[in-house]
């Protein structure tokens, strides 16, 4: 970027204003280009190694030599990312765990999610972390607890009467 072209043309004849513009082009011409290469690294079709390096450290991702296949493996976690829904997590949670072996609360209040797993089903607790971290939303707080089996000889029941009152 040559300086003496934004200059007067009384001032750019000056021997000084010369020597300032050979100083400062390559500063500028530098800056220039790691401005161009920041922009760049905004979008993953077009980052360099170090864009790259950021996105896969943000996505924990394992490098790979191949810049086609680090572009490949970031964008197929962008887009491997499930919207979340009640009725997503159910079906995951039957798919994986059984249907009847769990309990789910959502508490809306206190943004907390919490499973509760049968006892005979908890091998499979480090699995479901796992999975559901990376898909879960980020202002959820995920609870995972064990549900133990208690035997009681105690029954509890309820009796409800329900009476229509009419006035003639």
């Amino acid at each position: 970027m040559r300086l003496n072209k934004y200059l007067p043309d009384f001032v750019s004849n000056i021997r000084e204003f010369q020597e300032l513009d050979k100083a400062l082009t390559p500063e500028l011409d530098e800056l220039n280009h790691t401005i161009q290469q920041i922009q760049q690294n905004q979008f993953i079709e077009t980052a360099n190694h170090e864009g790259l390096s950021y996105y896969e450290r943000m996505l924990k991702i394992k490098p790979d030599k191949d810049m086609e296949v680090r572009r490949f493996n970031i964008l197929a976690k962008f887009n491997s990312t499930i919207p979340f829904t009640m009725r997503w997590l159910q079906n995951t949670l039957n798919s994986t765990i059984g249907k009847g072996s769990y309990l789910l609360d959502l508490n809306h209040a206190n943004y907390t999610l919490t499973i509760s797993i049968m006892k005979h089903k908890e091998h499979l607790i480090t699995h479901l972390r796992q999975e559901l971290e990376d898909k879960l939303p980020a202002h959820l707080i995920l609870i995972i607890n064990r549900l133990s089996p208690i035997d009681l000889s105690h029954y509890v029941g309820t009796y409800i009467q329900t009476s229509d009152t009419i006035e003639i």
